[in-house]
């Protein structure tokens, strides 16, 4: 019973930073507009990618922690995971990078 509640609770947190690592990176890459002054998209860049980054990080090593063995390479690939993540979700976020259709 205790080993169910256990993984609830690893699956629940997982997805809530997941989904909050993708709210933050998401909110980022809206900001950033090429009509924009590239200072302005830097510093959102600045402030959100890492954050964005970290939390994807603690999302994936908890899953990870479930599928792989050994301390070292599951924060390894939490850390590559998050970063391809992080950058994925933003730079699909940003409007000029949105396929436009043509009429």
């Amino acid at each position: 019973m205790f080993e169910a509640l256990q993984g609830i609770a690893c699956f629940v947190t997982a997805a809530v930073s997941f989904l909050y690592g993708t709210r933050i990176a998401w909110a980022c890459g809206r900001q950033c507009n090429f009509k924009v002054q590239p200072e302005h998209k830097i510093h959102a860049l600045q402030e959100s990618l890492p954050v964005a980054t970290i939390i994807y990080a603690f999302g994936f090593l908890i899953a990870f922690s479930l599928f792989i063995n050994g301390f070292l390479t599951i924060v390894v690939s939490s850390l590559t995971s998050a970063i391809l993540l992080a950058n994925l979700v933003i730079s699909m976020a940003m409007p000029e990078l949105k396929r436009k259709p043509t009429r």
